[in-house]
């Protein structure tokens, strides 16, 4: 066979096989991009859920309901196109007439849908009203959270020992409502002392707290340990003399009823998941002209030194802040959590956590929103 038809074939087969390899390598691409979108929609509907809450405590800040939406699946579909070309021309004499052209084209799409779920209807709304159960607060301060965030916020009186209020309507009057916001003030700095007391005691193992179905109990329970050492003697007592229990009782059933209790009993109530992200939106500093134009109610909740007395804040700027942990954008403003802000940051955090576990599954049943992205 004459040398340059030999060299063509050569040439050609080459270029076959290059091409064949090209596309063939793209068989891969489908099990290579699990890890890498798993991560990014992880990622995203995270964020996204942080967003969300952060706007609601916005809202809620201006006196506005807050409404939630549910990632309820991501569906992902790829597609792979491929073609493969060869085309070839050769003289029977002369080498330079060998010629051999090849193409492969690869085209690659992904095209998520992913469905939104409004968070509404009477079950959501029950547990966005009713109070949260002293036992599930204790799981979450025995799970390693925040003990005095949970406490502070979760909780609204012990006994006669009440919080800080919540109340969005002031009463009339410019001498009334100085008179609530320095009775809350007061309340808020007893409520905190007496928190104080109660870490302490427990940190040195003077008090226990017992879950409801330790022992089949029917509430959970705090024990007050005996012949305890002179300095958590006295710490105890002071302890007793707030929440007037009397010396000779050391075990005290935890009840959420006021009126009505007994000797060996301890009143606490908690706040409803509602109650708390208000309770908390106080710590969200709004702009001046926000409060002049009366957008808003009060300022910042500060103690007599000038101290915020609720461990949460969430900054205000017309300009969109660089290096924050959360921003989201309300009435013209961008609020944020500070980077730097770690307290802030666990408690936004825990009440993410309270969120799930108040809020109802997903009804497939509900009005769902289906959006194609790209």
């Amino acid at each position: 066979m004459n040398e340059n038809i030999i060299s063509f074939h050569r040439k050609a087969r080459s270029l076959l096989l290059l091409v064949i390899l090209g596309v063939g390598g793209c068989s891969g691409f489908g099990p290579r991009s699990v890890p890498v979108d798993r991560f990014d929609y992880n990622d995203a509907i995270s964020r996204s859920a942080s967003e969300q809450m952060l706007m609601n405590l916005v809202r809620l800040r201006y006196l506005d309901f807050p409404y939630f939406l549910a990632v309820s699946s991501v569906i992902t579909s790829y597609t792979y196109e491929g073609s493969l070309g060869l085309e070839a021309t050769f003289g029977l004499h002369v080498s330079y007439d060998n010629e051999a052209k090849g193409d492969a084209n690869l085209l690659y799409s992904e095209r998520p849908t992913i469905t939104y779920t409004p968070i509404t209807g009477p079950e959501f709304i029950r547990r966005l009203l009713l109070p949260i159960p002293v036992s599930t607060i204790f799981a979450m301060s025995q799970s390693g959270w925040t003990v005095d965030l949970l406490l502070f916020s979760g909780i609204n009186r012990i006994n006669d020992i009440l919080n800080l209020s919540f109340a969005a309507i002031p009463p009339p009057g410019e001498v009334e409502l100085y008179r609530q916001r320095q009775e809350d003030i007061e309340n808020a700095m007893r409520f905190q002392h007496l928190i104080r007391l109660l870490l302490v005691l427990e940190e040195h193992g003077v008090i226990e707290f017992l879950g409801k179905h330790a022992g089949k109990a029917e509430f959970p329970t705090m024990i007050i340990k005996q012949n305890i050492s002179g300095s958590d003697q006295a710490l105890v007592d002071e302890f007793r003399s707030m929440l007037n229990l009397k010396p000779e009782y050391y075990t005290f059933r935890i009840i959420p009823r006021v009126a009505g209790r007994k000797e060996d009993e301890i009143t606490i109530q908690t706040r409803s998941l509602l109650a708390i992200m208000a309770f908390v939106s106080k710590g969200i500093d709004v702009p001046e002209e926000h409060r002049k134009q009366g957008w808003v109610l009060g300022g910042p909740v500060l103690d007599p030194s000038g101290k915020r007395i609720i461990p949460f804040r969430v900054c205000s700027s017309v300009k969109r802040p660089d290096d924050v942990y959360l921003s989201v954008k309300y009435r013209g403003y961008w609020f944020y959590i500070d980077a730097a802000d770690l307290k802030s940051k666990r408690f936004f955090n825990y009440l993410l956590a309270l969120f799930q576990l108040q809020s109802p599954i997903t009804d497939s049943e509900k009005p769902l929103v289906t959006l194609p992205t790209g």
